[in-house]
């Protein structure tokens, strides 16, 4: 019964129809069928004049928007409000793009100052045969460039892997930066 009493509210349309005439067509045990349909919002019940109408949900929101102007103006309102919420959404999208794509800019001139900072500090402490301790070149590059011990020998790992034809490392020493699984303490140019 419960369904086809909504199939006849559902067929009803914009309009709705009386509650009065679905008690004539499915008598009185139709009311507490209402009422648990109305309570989990599948119908509404309005009043109308003088009679009850009854609604399935997407009709009752097509009525309202037609007969109601207080509610076809908060409709608009929202709407307004979505629009604005996307725009700013898509200013936000643009700002977050322009923010990464600085920070990549910055990682990569930190990364060539990294490595300016490095061969100037390699250069300055170098002995008579070249070789350099990595702690006394990271002391000074950390204090140059206000970084932690691990991002030092990230960084200086990376730079050595990556021109291997510059840089000479050898085993040894307290710290450094490891490569197949040894310690390599020191550093020279080639």
């Amino acid at each position: 019964m419960k369904g086809e009493i909504l199939e006849k509210i559902g067929s009803s349309g914009v309009s709705g129809i009386k509650k009065l005439d679905l008690k004539k067509t499915f008598g009185k045990d139709c009311e507490g069928i209402l009422e648990e349909l109305k309570a989990n919002e599948e119908i509404f019940i309005e009043k109308k004049g003088v009679a009850y109408f009854v609604w399935s949900k997407e009709h009752y929101v097509q009525h309202i928007t037609q007969n109601d102007p207080k509610f076809k103006l908060m409709l608009g309102m929202l709407a307004g409000v979505n629009q604005s919420l996307a725009k700013v959404q898509a200013h936000a999208d643009v700002l977050q793009e322009e923010l990464e794509r600085s920070a990549s800019k910055e990682g990569v001139s930190k990364n060539d100052n990294f490595e300016g900072v490095f061969n100037s500090s390699l250069n300055q402490s170098s002995t008579s045969i070249g070789w350099v301790p990595f702690d006394k070149i990271r002391e000074k590059v950390c204090e140059n460039q206000n970084l932690s011990k691990e991002k030092f020998y990230q960084m200086a790992t990376n730079l050595i892997e990556n021109h291997q034809d510059r840089y000479e490392i050898s085993s040894g020493g307290q710290e450094g930066i490891v490569m197949r699984g040894l310690v390599h303490g020191y550093v020279r140019n080639i």
